[in-house]
């Protein structure tokens, strides 16, 4: 039951953040970017860089949200999925803000 409330927990924490993200919003949640002084800041397209965090946080919100459905249910092999698909994600967003989001 714990488990099933933390997953629900994670995904308000994860869609709130996507909204954020995607609208716009949210910079100094991204770690590295609120520490960055405003020099390399300039150097960084801030409205590229949340959209490609909120992309990559929607993927993330969507896998929880299943899991989340699913609950005590939900098959280990789907567990290994989510994992793999998080990962890969993860790795994607990494890729894209320091190449794609450069100015």
């Amino acid at each position: 039951m714990f488990a099933r409330i933390m997953l629900w927990v994670i995904f308000a924490a994860f869609a709130a953040m996507t909204v954020a993200f995607l609208s716009g919003h949210g910079a100094s949640l991204i770690a590295g970017y609120n520490t960055a002084t405003e020099a390399e800041r300039e150097t960084v397209d801030e409205k590229k860089l949340l959209r490609v965090m909120g992309g990559g946080m929607l993927v993330a919100t969507l896998v929880i949200f299943v899991l989340a459905l699913l609950g005590e249910r939900v098959p280990t092999a789907f567990v290994y999925v989510t994992i793999v698909i998080i990962g890969v994600d993860c790795a994607a967003m990494g890729y894209l803000a320091n190449t794609r989001c450069k100015k």
